[in-house]
C-alpha cells in the first residue's frame, strides 16, 4: 500500500514538472497578434529572449533616449503660418522624448491663482482693524471700565459722527480705530476719571467698487469696506487671457491712484501694493503688454508679461530658473521677423564669463519664444534652414549633407525668392560666427563648386526679393481722391494709377496733366498729357514717376457769401459771376431796412488771415520790435501786439461814396466766404479807456471828441491825452490831434493810459558821480604832466 502511494506521488510530481517545463520553454502563439508573432520570430533569429507573455517587466529609465528616436514628418504644404513654422522647426532638432508643451497650450503666468475662486464675498476680517479707516455706517462698540463701567453701541451717521450719552457727538469719519479711541478718551476724560477705554468694530459698512477691463467677471461689486484691491480682483475672477498682470490700475476720483504689478506678489509674496479700497474706486485691468513664452527645462512653463526691457536671463528668472538638467549653452529663441517669417537665434545663458559670445543681456521682444532643452536631448548634428522655404526649421546632417540637400528638404517657395544670393551663417567651436554668401542660382543648376558642404550648427537663410530690393513706387498728386505713393506694377499706365488713386475729383482738369520723370543721372523730363483721349492708357509708368492732375482754372465749388443784419433779405448768396461787387449783392438783398446804419457796414474776408499767416507777419513784427534800454542798463524789446484773425479780417468801406455814386466809386469785388453785416442805428457814441467811466454817450450833432470825453468823466490822471483815438463807424481810425475833431454817429473814442517807466534814480546818480570823478581825475593827471 505504501508503495502505491509513493508511485502515485512520483507520477504527480513528474506531470507537474512537465507542465512547468512546457511553460518555461514554449509559449502559446494562438492568442498573439501577427505583429507580436513577427516580433518573437525576429527575436529568435537574433538570439534574443522574449519576455513571458503577460508578465510585468521593469525597465530602468533611458537617460539618453533611444538611439533612433521617431521623427514626425513635415507636412508637404501649409507650413507657412507662424504657429506651424514654429512647431515644425523643432521636429528635427529634438526627439519626441523631450515632451515639449506646444506654445499655444501655455497659459499666461498668474492665471492659476484665480482659477479656484468659489467665494464671491470676502470675509469681514480680511484686513486688520488697526489700519481701518472709519466711515458712515460702521458700528463701534466702546467699552469703559475702572471707576466707571459702561458699554456703548454706536453707529457712525451720514455726517461721520457718533453720539455718545453724556459727552455728545464725536467725529469719527476718516479716523483709524486707534485715532478714534484717543479722541473718545479725551472727550470722556472731561466727564470721568480713572478709567480705561477700548473700542472694537461691530458691523462694517459696505462699499461699491467697480472692476473693469480684461477680467473674467467685470462689473460693479458691493463688498465689505475692509476689502483690498487683491480681494476685489479675486472676487472678479482675476485677469482673463488678454488681461495684464503687471499694469493693473486703481482709479480713485478720476485719477490713477496706483499701478499694481501682481508679479511682485506672485513671485516674491510682496503684498505691499494691496491697497484698501474706498467707495467708488475703479480697478481697471488693461490689455497685457508684451509677452514672452518659456517652455522646456524650467520650473514654470508659461507666457510671461514684460515691463519693457527685460533680458533673456531675467525672463529665465521669471520662469523659476532652469532645472538641473537644462542645457543653457544653447537656448533656442524664436522671434518674429518680417512678413510671416520667423528667425531662430541661439542663446548662451550658461553665465560662463569665459565665453566671448554670451548673450544673456539680449533684450526680449513681444512674441519671443524660448525653448530650454535637456542636456540629454540636445543634438549637435543639426543644421537650420529659414526664410523663403515651405518648411523652415532644423534638420539632421550627415557627413555628406550639402546646401542643395537641405534646400530640397525645406522646399523653396514658388514666389518671391531672391536667387542671386543666400547666406550661410556658420558658428565655430569658439562661438565665433562667420557669414558665407551662397550663389543660389548656381547651386540649383548643379554647380558642385558652389554647393557648400555643411557642418554642425550651420544655418542658411533664403531671402525674399523685398528683403534685398527697394520697393518700386510711383506718385500721384492733385485733383484725385487719394493722392500719394503707389506700388509700380508691370505694364502700369497713367490710367491705372489714376484709378488706384480713387479717380478724379469734380475740380480736376482733364485737358492737361503733368508727368515728371527722373532719369538715371538725376535729370527731370516733363510730359504733358490730355486725359480726355487715350494718352492716359497708352503712357506706361516708370519707377519714381510723379503725376500731377491739375485743377480747373478759377474753380470754386463753394462760391457763397453771407449777408446779415439790417437788409430786407438776409442770408446766404451765391456769387453769380467772378467779378460781382458789394453794391450788386446789396441790391440783390433788397436794400437796407429802416433801422439800418449803412455807414457802419462791416465786410469781413477770411482770406486776409490766410495771406498774413503765409506772409508770417507776426514773426516779422516780433523781429522788428525796437530795442529799449531801461535805467538799470538792461536791454529789452518793446512789446508788440500779436496780429489775430479777428483784428485784421475787416475791410474798411466808405459806404457814403458807394451809395451816393451808385456803386461807381468805393465798390469792391467780393470773394467766396465774405461776410457782410449791416448794423442797426447805434444808440450813441462809445467812450472807453482812461476816462472817468466807460460808457455810451447820447449823440449830439456838431460836438467834438473833447465834449464826449468830458461827458464820460473827463481824463483820468494817468490818461495819455495826446494818444486819444477816434474810430469811425466805417473802421477808419484817426489818431493825431483828434480832441477837436467833430464826432459822427457810431464813432468810438478810445483814451489809452500813459506808459509808466521805472527809473532807478540811485543807480543813475551813482553813474553820474562815477563819470564826474573820472573826468576830474583825468583833468588832474593832465594838469600835472
Amino acid at each position: 500500500m505504501l508503495k502505491r502511494v509513493l508511485i502515485w506521488l512520483i507520477l504527480v510530481i513528474i506531470l507537474v514538472s512537465l507542465h512547468w517545463f512546457k511553460t518555461a520553454i514554449a509559449q502559446d502563439l494562438s492568442d498573439l497578434t501577427e505583429s507580436e508573432k513577427t516580433y518573437l520570430l525576429n527575436l529568435y533569429n537574433t538570439g534574443g529572449t522574449a519576455p513571458p507573455s503577460g508578465s510585468q517587466v521593469y525597465h530602468s529609465p533611458q537617460l539618453r533616449g533611444p538611439e533612433q528616436a521617431p521623427v514626425r514628418e513635415l507636412p508637404a504644404t501649409g507650413a507657412n503660418s507662424p504657429g506651424a513654422m514654429a512647431e515644425d522647426s523643432i521636429t528635427h532638432l529634438v526627439n519626441e522624448g523631450a515632451d515639449l508643451v506646444p506654445f499655444d497650450r501655455l497659459e499666461p503666468f498668474g492665471l492659476a491663482f484665480f482659477e479656484r475662486n468659489t467665494d464671491l464675498d470676502p470675509p469681514a476680517d480680511i484686513a486688520s482693524a488697526a489700519d481701518y479707516i472709519l466711515g458712515p455706517g460702521d458700528q463701534l462698540i466702546l467699552y469703559l471700565w475702572g471707576r466707571v463701567d459702561k458699554e456703548y453701541n454706536l453707529v457712525i451717521d451720514r455726517e461721520g459722527k457718533v453720539f455718545a450719552p453724556t459727552v455728545g457727538e464725536i467725529v469719527a469719519w476718516g479716523l483709524s480705530l486707534e485715532q478714534f479711541v484717543e479722541r473718545a478718551r479725551t472727550r470722556f476724560s472731561k466727564v470721568y476719571s480713572d478709567f480705561e477705554i477700548t473700542c472694537s468694530l461691530g458691523k462694517i459698512r459696505s462699499i461699491r467698487v467697480y472692476v473693469t477691463g480684461e477680467v473674467e467677471r467685470p462689473g460693479a461689486y458691493t463688498v465689505s469696506s475692509l476689502t483690498s484691491l487683491f480681494n476685489a480682483l479675486y472676487v472678479a475672477g482675476g485677469p482673463n487671457q488678454r488681461g495684464s498682470m503687471r499694469g493693473i490700475k486703481l482709479i480713485r476720483v478720476g485719477k490713477t491712484e496706483a499701478v499694481v504689478d501682481l508679479y511682485r506678489f506672485l513671485l516674491e509674496g510682496d503684498n505691499s501694493t494691496d491697497i484698501k479700497l474706498r467707495n467708488g474706486d475703479v480697478i481697471f485691468v488693461p490689455v497685457a503688454g508684451p509677452r514672452v513664452a518659456v517652455r522646456g527645462r524650467v520650473n514654470r512653463q508659461a507666457w510671461y508679461e514684460l515691463l519693457g526691457s527685460e533680458t533673456a536671463s531675467e525672463v529665465l528668472s521669471l520662469a523659476g530658473n532652469a532645472s538641473a538638467e537644462a542645457y543653457l549653452n544653447r537656448v533656442m529663441l524664436e522671434r518674429i521677423s518680417g512678413r510671416d517669417q520667423w528667425e531662430v537665434i541661439d542663446l548662451n545663458l550658461s553665465g560662463d564669463s569665459s565665453s566671448e559670445n554670451t548673450n544673456e543681456q539680449l533684450t526680449m521682444l513681444d512674441g519671443d519664444r524660448l525653448t530650454i532643452y535637456s542636456i540629454f536631448e540636445a543634438k549637435k548634428n543639426m543644421v537650420a534652414l529659414f526664410g523663403q522655404v515651405k518648411h523652415p526649421g532644423y534638420y539632421e546632417r550627415n557627413d555628406s549633407t550639402r546646401v542643395s540637400d537641405l534646400i530640397n528638404q525645406g522646399q523653396l517657395q514658388t514666389y518671391d525668392v531672391y536667387f542671386e544670393r543666400a547666406d550661410l551663417f556658420r558658428r565655430h567651436r569658439d562661438w565665433r560666427s562667420e557669414i558665407i554668401p551662397l550663389d543660389l542660382k548656381s547651386i540649383l543648376n548643379g554647380d558642385e563648386t558652389a554647393d557648400v558642404l555643411l557642418t554642425d550648427r550651420d544655418s542658411i537663410h533664403i531671402y525674399s526679393i523685398d528683403n534685398v530690393q527697394w520697393e518700386r513706387k510711383v506718385y500721384i498728386e492733385g485733383e484725385v481722391k487719394k493722392a500719394g505713393w503707389y506700388p509700380l506694377y508691370d505694364d502700369m499706365s497713367v490710367a491705372d494709377l489714376i484709378f488706384l488713386a480713387g479717380f478724379y475729383t469734380r475740380s480736376a482738369s482733364l485737358a492737361r496733366a503733368e508727368l515728371a520723370r527722373i532719369d538715371s543721372i538725376g535729370g527731370v523730363s516733363l510730359t504733358y498729357l490730355d486725359l480726355d483721349n487715350n494718352s492716359a492708357h497708352q503712357t506706361l509708368l516708370r519707377e519714381d514717376d510723379r503725376l500731377f492732375v491739375r485743377r480747373i482754372p478759377n474753380w470754386q465749388q463753394d462760391r457763397s457769401i453771407t449777408v446779415e443784419g439790417e437788409v430786407l433779405y438776409p442770408g446766404e448768396y451765391i456769387l453769380s459771376e467772378d467779378n460781382e461787387s458789394l453794391y450788386q449783392v446789396l441790391q440783390r438783398s433788397g436794400g437796407f431796412t429802416e433801422k439800418a446804419f449803412p455807414r457802419g457796414l462791416i465786410l469781413e474776408r477770411a482770406s486776409i488771415k490766410d495771406y498774413l499767416k503765409r506772409a508770417r507777419v507776426n514773426e516779422l513784427l516780433m523781429k522788428s520790435r525796437p530795442l529799449v534800454q531801461d535805467s538799470t542798463g538792461e536791454v529789452k524789446r518793446q512789446a508788440t501786439p500779436v496780429v489775430t484773425a479777428t483784428s485784421i479780417n475787416r475791410i474798411v468801406i466808405d459806404t457814403h461814396i458807394l451809395l451816393t455814386t451808385g456803386g461807381r466809386e468805393g465798390d469792391i469785388i467780393l470773394e467766396p466766404g465774405d461776410r457782410i453785416y449791416v448794423p442797426p442805428i447805434p444808440s450813441g457814441i462809445s467812450v472807453m479807456g482812461a476816462v472817468g467811466a466807460d460808457g455810451t454817450i447820447r449823440f449830439t450833432e456838431r460836438e467834438d471828441v473833447r465834449y464826449y470825453v468830458k461827458q464820460a468823466g473827463n481824463f483820468t490822471h494817468n490818461a495819455d491825452e495826446g494818444a486819444t483815438r477816434l474810430i469811425r463807424a466805417s473802421g477808419e481810425v484817426l489818431s493825431d490831434g483828434v480832441l477837436g475833431q467833430r464826432v459822427e454817429l457810431g464813432d468810438i473814442i478810445v483814451v489809452p493810459q500813459k506808459i509808466e517807466r521805472d527809473r532807478d534814480w540811485g543807480k543813475t546818480v551813482a553813474t553820474a558821480l562815477s563819470m564826474v570823478t573820472g573826468l576830474l581825475t583825468s583833468v588832474f593827471i593832465v594838469s600835472n604832466l
